[in-house]
């Protein structure tokens, strides 16, 4: 296995492959272009942290106890804030061997008020590679925090993808949260092929594990566990990659619980407080 990062444009894993004995690889994420980009227009590809929380901020602003926190409208998705934004500034490596790699990203309080320090732990194996992501408030006072990861797997029309889950949420226009809806039966087991039917679909209570069985003869294992058990679905028109984010909330969760809805996944950290998760993905 093998992978290359790129930390000071967003902590991104830049690709992850299998190299073959025959010479060639088997990519497991869309591998990013070498080229520099605008840190607002990424690339489709590789896998970027979500920090501190993740998916959309309705209108960008939310109510938190007594403070109203209005932040920087993402421009892909305005007028509402999109995907935390440690994604979108520099990380620092502090640790590195030949198959894992430390990075860490300092805030400071700006728009978001609070201070925190992120951190990402990224070590191959074998045949994949473990994936340690975690926020740790810096703040003197209480915050709210979310957080996953956003890979964009390589995949054709035709694989399978396979996941279960107990709820997913309705979303409104904006691709806000609305309700959270049970599945019940079979409605709760996705097994369905990959096509060029755009989609973007949140689901709740998703058990930690999904598949996609390529029509190469490949299987990619995406694994994971609480906080992480919400899971995000996303499909481009073309269907020309895959998301499947493993992640901690809904989108707009903050505004979801400041306005009543339990079940968004939102968390609070007190001061000197941590949030941890782990994500393992692997060719089975």
């Amino acid at each position: 296995m093998r992978a290359t990062l790129r930390p000071r444009d967003g902590g991104r894993i830049a690709s992850l492959w299998r190299e073959e004995p025959n010479g060639r690889r088997t990519d497991v994420l869309v591998p990013m272009p070498e080229a520099a980009f605008d840190p607002a227009y990424w690339p489709k590809a590789g896998s970027y942290p979500l920090a501190p929380f993740s998916n959309r901020i309705r209108d960008a602003a939310f109510r938190f106890g007594e403070a109203r926190v209005a932040l920087v409208p993402h421009p892909a998705a305005a007028p509402h804030a999109q995907h935390g934004f440690s994604q979108m500034r520099p990380w620092t490596v502090t640790q590195e061997t030949g198959t894992a790699i430390e990075m860490r990203y300092r805030h400071e309080p700006d728009e978001w008020p609070w201070a925190f320090e992120a951190v990402q732990r990224i070590a191959l194996d074998p045949s994949g590679l473990t994936h340690e992501i975690a926020v740790e408030s810096l703040a003197d006072t209480a915050m709210p925090v979310g957080l996953g990861i956003h890979p964009y797997f390589a995949v054709s029309q035709g694989d399978r993808i396979r996941f279960n889950a107990d709820a997913l949420w309705e979303q409104d226009a904006d691709g806000c949260g609305r309700q959270l809806v049970p599945l019940a039966g079979s409605a709760g087991h996705y097994d369905s092929r990959h096509a060029g039917k755009a989609a973007t679909i949140y689901y709740a209570g998703w058990d930690g594990v999904a598949s996609i069985h390529r029509q190469d003869g490949t299987r990619i294992l995406i694994q994971s566990a609480a906080p992480l058990d919400h899971f995000v679905f996303h499909v481009p028109a073309g269907g020309g990659y895959l998301c499947l984010e493993p992640v901690s909330h809904v989108a707009d969760a903050f505004n979801l619980a400041a306005a009543g809805h339990s079940g968004t996944g939102m968390r609070v950290l007190n001061p000197n407080e941590a949030i941890s998760a782990k994500v393992r993905i692997g060719l089975a």
